[in-house]
């Protein structure tokens, strides 16, 4: 029944499968080969989850389930968004009677919110670890060990498919575009606070991506020895939309004993301090490289990345079935990616664009 439906809507298949057009795909590229997913519809709407909102006490960095009562809903109710640590202190700060006893502060929040705070908090551990702390933390708040791990379970794959998407959004981002520069801006405390140089970094390069047209995607992190925070990015810098100049500089590296030469840029460097730009060129080796070193800090500080905009993960084009080299699956049939040949013909509302290039992709509708 479904072949039939794709023979009607897309025209007759071929032996291998492969219909004569696949209209409004959403195309993308891989670092290597232009992958292309046809446009399909879900009937089905999909249903918000509404999330059940429970009292607990917190007491010493642990939680403990509390019937709903009079008297607790009449006590001051924390935001949901503050941290275990932030929810005693203040309500250690607002209390008139201060001892040695940590206090026991009720908030109301969703099982998820816990998680999500748990899950924070016992990052630096490794994932097994990392579990069995958050189920013993999360213990009192089940009535079954079953129901505890189960819920536990689905929350740490929540958490690991939302990294993973992020990361396949940073890598499509970054491979539809062509960084030259990979940039890292270190904090000086003798230019800025943390917070004052976090703020002005980022407003500086989206004044740039206004007026100049520079493009750039990164993620914050801090040095493993010493704490200092650093701002990693791909940058794309326009012929002739430079700002300062850049100058070879020889400065000690730490953590190799050595001298080291890198190119900085004099105007970030009066503006922030501390800047190293490296030339990135366009190959699967080098490119993939730096990609791949800023997607590790996702991970492992579960970061999310900052974008300029510009920056698509897809574009949108007609695709004929002499442009397709392959099907991703033979026996899946719920995927439908087609893998494309290295040079294809874009077409948008029956319109030939023209073939696969920069120039001809830049008259395409993105996403």
């Amino acid at each position: 029944m479904r072949r039939k439906q794709q023979k009607d809507s897309i025209g007759e298949l071929d032996a291998d499968g492969i219909a004569a057009w696949y209209p409004n795909c959403k195309v993308r590229y891989d670092g290597g080969h232009y992958v292309a997913t046809p446009h399909t519809t879900n009937p089905v709407r999909r249903r918000k989850r509404v999330e059940k909102t429970i009292t607990v006490s917190v007491q010493d960095g642990k939680f403990a389930l509390e019937q709903p009562s009079s008297e607790a809903e009449k006590l001051p109710v924390k935001p949901n968004q503050m941290t275990i640590e932030e929810a005693i202190e203040a309500h250690e700060e607002s209390s008139p009677e201060r001892s040695d006893e940590p206090k026991k502060v009720i908030r109301r929040m969703t099982r998820k919110q816990i998680f999500d705070e748990l899950y924070d908090k016992y990052l630096p551990l490794k994932p097994k670890a990392r579990k069995q702390a958050i189920l013993n933390d999360m213990r009192p708040l089940f009535e079954t060990e079953d129901a505890l791990k189960y819920f536990v379970e689905e929350n740490c794959a929540r958490r690991w498919r939302n990294l993973v998407v992020r990361r396949q959004r940073f890598a499509r981002k970054a491979y539809n575009q062509h960084f030259q520069w990979f940039a890292t801006f270190t904090y000086s405390d003798e230019k800025h606070t943390e917070e004052s140089f976090k703020k002005r970094l980022l407003e500086t390069l989206r004044r740039l991506a206004t007026r100049r047209h520079w493009l750039y995607m990164g993620v914050w992190e801090r040095g493993k020895e010493t704490g200092r925070l650093h701002f990693h990015a791909l940058v794309n810098i326009p012929d002739g939309e430079e700002v300062g100049t850049f100058e070879k500089v020889t400065d000690y590296n730490k953590k190799t004993g050595r001298q080291k030469t890198i190119t900085q840029n004099t105007f970030f460097a009066e503006k922030f301090g501390r800047n190293e730009f490296d030339d990135i060129s366009f190959a699967n080796l080098v490119y993939g490289k730096a990609i791949a070193y800023i997607m590790k800090y996702m991970e492992k500080n579960n970061t999310k990345a900052v974008y300029s905009r510009g920056l698509y993960e897809y574009f949108h084009t007609d695709i004929q079935g002499e442009d397709v080299a392959v099907k991703f699956s033979e026996t899946n049939e719920n995927d439908n990616r087609l893998l494309l040949f290295d040079k294809f013909n874009c077409w948008r509302d029956g319109e030939y664009i023209g073939e696969v290039s920069r120039e001809t992709i830049a008259k395409m509708p993105k996403s």
